[in-house]
C-alpha cells in the first residue's frame, strides 16, 4: 500500500501578554503530498426534491499547492492560565449535507443542530469508542434542538434517515492549544508558553499524526513530514 505523507511546517512568533513570561504564536500550515483520492459518487434514492439524483463525498479536500482543508491542529501538553471557556457551535443540514464539516469546542459546550431542508434529517454522533454521543433527529426545517459536547474527542455524525453519504465531525477539547485549518491549510495557535510539546494533526482520511514541537523565542520555521501507511 502506499503511504500516505503530509507535511506540517510550522512557524513560531513571539507575543508578549500581560504576564511574566513571553508566550508566542505557532503557525503552520499542513500539506498533502500527491493528489486527493477521487470522491465517492453516491445515488440518491430518497428526497430527490432536496438531497438531488447524486451526492459527492470527498475524505479529502486539497487547496493551493496541496493545503490540507480541516484538519484539526492540537499542541499536547502546554499549560495555560486562562481557563478554557465553553462556546456555542452549530450544525445545520443544508441540501443533505452537514454544514460545517469539522469542527472544534471546548467539552461543556453547546451545539445548536438545525436543519435547512424540509426533509427529515437525523445527526447521530458516535464517540472514538463507538458508543452514541448524541441522537437527534430534525423533523422540521428551522428548528434548533441543542446538546452538550461531554468529553474530548472525535464526534463523527451520521444521517440515519436514509441519506447515507451525510457526514460530519465535532472534536472536543479540554485544553486551549488547538486550530483548526483554512481551506489553504494554514492554521495559527496564539498565546502557547514557551516548552517542549507534541503537536497533533487529525484529519478525517489521514487519521492522527504527532510529532515533538520546541516552542521557544527566535525559533526558527520547522518542517514536519507526517506519514501514515
Amino acid at each position: 500500500m502506499k503511504s500516505k505523507r503530509c507535511l506540517l511546517v510550522i512557524g513560531m512568533c513571539l507575543s508578549f501578554p500581560t504576564g511574566l513570561f513571553a508566550q508566542t504564536s505557532v503557525s503552520g500550515r499542513v500539506v498533502f503530498e500527491g493528489a486527493a483520492p477521487p470522491a465517492e459518487q453516491v445515488d440518491v434514492k430518497s428526497d430527490i426534491a432536496t438531497c438531488g439524483t447524486t451526492q459527492e463525498v470527498h475524505h479529502l479536500i486539497l487547496g493551493q499547492d496541496g493545503g490540507v482543508k480541516n484538519a484539526v491542529i492540537t499542541i499536547l501538553g502546554a499549560k495555560g492560565e486562562a481557563a478554557l471557556a465553553p462556546q456555542e457551535g452549530r450544525l445545520d443540514q443544508v441540501k443533505c449535507e452537514f454544514q460545517p464539516h469539522v469542527q472544534v469546542l471546548p467539552v461543556g459546550s453547546t451545539l445548536k443542530i438545525t436543519s435547512s431542508d424540509p426533509v427529515l434529517h437525523n445527526s447521530h454522533g458516535f464517540n472514538e469508542d463507538g458508543s452514541t454521543a448524541f441522537n437527534i433527529a430534525v423533523p422540521i426545517a428551522g428548528m434548533e434542538l441543542p446538546t452538550k459536547i461531554k468529553q474530548p474527542g472525535v464526534i463523527k455524525l451520521r444521517c440515519d434517515a436514509g441519506h447515507t453519504w451525510m457526514s460530519a465531525y465535532v472534536v472536543g477539547v479540554d485544553h486551549l492549544y488547538y486550530a483548526i485549518t483554512d481551506e489553504n491549510g494554514n492554521f495559527t495557535i496564539q498565546n502557547v508558553p514557551p516548552g517542549d510539546y507534541e503537536i497533533e494533526v487529525w484529519q478525517e482520511w489521514l487519521g492522527i499524526s504527532r510529532q515533538p514541537i520546541t516552542v521557544k523565542e527566535g525559533s526558527e520555521p520547522t518542517t514536519i513530514t507526517l506519514k501514515k501507511s
